[in-house]
């Protein structure tokens, strides 16, 4: 009788939990479905697409400042959530290692725009991108998921979105307003971060005397090959509209950008449900391997379940889809068939996700940091291939087989686990 209200309570938690967690989640989602085609009506193809290389640039770095702190950083923080002291230095070593990668990351973006002729073209872009960059540097959303605070989270994500369209609307106004629109996006996102980061600090009374040299370079030695393995994995998710641009040319980039666009809708979602149940997971795990799995399945099971009744109205509304997203009736043909191919991605990505939070769920980072290095590098070379050779449309095929690959990979790695939960185990 206890044991049921207990488990009663928790899960009532974990619904409110997700409900509010996911209004903010919603407002990430929706927002670019109001920037995105306003952005392609007053600025073109063209521009979309230096916007969305500056965005790719950023989305990339972001990785090397977040270091680990959103899997291991959000893992540890989850084990010790009671614990005061272990939580303060989990949040001032992460943030003082986060502020040298920081500085790295400017000097990386100072050096491109010297030495490359693309980023000297296109320097101011790149710079106000950094705005991105800064932003993700001072978020504290890991701490805060941590802990379980979806509230907060929510907060921040609704301030920043809500500077982000307004700005977008008052301030983009011609075509060549467009080096404005990534400045935007971060400057929402510093001072959204930089209020829950001070309330935190003020929550929980963390002080940032007496740094740890040893902690900070523990924690960049002992996580390098992990950071190393996200960054190429935000390479793998980030570098097609780049690649595309370099072989293609803007145009080519923006158009795909719509696609792109569409699909991280899909893939926003699922990194919401992944940041939302990764730590119960890590937490159930580290209590009963049994019960964790079994509470994987239950969660992502449905999971799944839903995203795919999301893509099948989208498949069959792709006509009103691409004409909100204001492409050219002339065009509306060519893009259906983009769109369907490209609805597969975040199918597929709905399987491989998961399987990595378990990876990490049971510490199997050592597999994951090879496998996302080679699928890195496969899916880099297929798009250059595709690019170079074919067109749009069989960069979206590469896309596909690279899922399809980690899919049959993980399966291999994470076999004798599923049995775990098992009723006959």
């Amino acid at each position: 009788m206890i044991k049921e209200k207990l488990l009663s309570v928790l899960y009532k938690k974990k619904t409110k939990d997700f409900f509010v967690y996911g209004i903010g989640q919603v407002v990430n989602i929706l927002t670019p479905l109001l920037i995105t085609p306003y952005l392609l009506f007053v600025c073109g193809f063209e521009k979309l697409g230096v916007i969305a290389m500056g965005q790719a640039f950023a989305y990339i770095l972001i990785v090397v400042v977040d270091y680990s702190s959103y899997i291991v950083g959000v893992r540890e923080t989850s084990i010790n959530r009671d614990d005061h002291a272990a939580l303060q230095d989990i949040f001032k070593t992460n943030y003082a290692a986060k502020f040298l990668l920081l500085l790295l990351v400017c000097l990386i973006t100072f050096l491109l725009t010297v030495f490359v002729p693309y980023f000297r073209e296109n320097m101011v872009v790149f710079y106000l991108s950094l705005s991105i960059i800064v932003g993700q540097f001072i978020n504290p959303t890991w701490f805060l998921q941590g802990i379980e605070n979806f509230l907060w989270i929510t907060i921040i994500n609704v301030i920043s979105k809500a500077i982000n369209v307004i700005g977008v609307i008052l301030l983009i106004t011609s075509a060549d307003d467009y080096i404005y629109a990534n400045l935007l996006l971060g400057g929402g996102a510093i001072v959204a971060n930089l209020i829950g980061f001070l309330w935190l600090v003020k929550k929980y009374k963390f002080s940032f005397r007496d740094f740890s040299s040893v902690a900070i370079a523990d924690l960049l030695r002992n996580n390098f090959p992990f950071c190393v393995s996200q960054l190429f994995f935000a390479i793998r998710n980030y570098s097609s509209v780049m690649i595309i641009g370099f072989f293609a040319g803007n145009y080519v980039a923006g158009q795909f950008k719509v696609i792109e666009q569409i699909v991280n809708l899909f893939r926003t979602y699922l990194q919401m449900f992944f940041k939302f149940s990764y730590s119960y997971i890590c937490f159930e795990i580290d209590r009963n391997l049994k019960k964790g799995i079994h509470l994987w399945k239950k969660l992502n099971g449905l999971n799944t379940i839903f995203l795919i009744v999301l893509l099948t109205v989208v498949f069959f509304f792709s006509d009103l889809v691409l004409r909100f997203f204001k492409v050219d009736k002339t065009m509306l043909l060519e893009f259906v068939s983009y769109l369907h191919i490209g609805l597969l991605i975040p199918l597929l990505i709905g399987v491989t996700l998961p399987m990595e939070q378990l990876l990490f769920s049971l510490n199997k980072n050592r597999y994951y940091i090879s496998i996302t290095i080679a699928s890195t590098i496969l899916n880099a070379v297929g798009i250059t291939i595709a690019m170079t050779y074919f067109a749009l449309r069989e960069a979206f095929f590469v896309l596909i087989i690279t899922e399809l690959c980690l899919i049959c990979i993980y399966l291999l790695i994470l076999k004798p686990y599923f049995a775990v939960s098992d009723p006959k185990h």
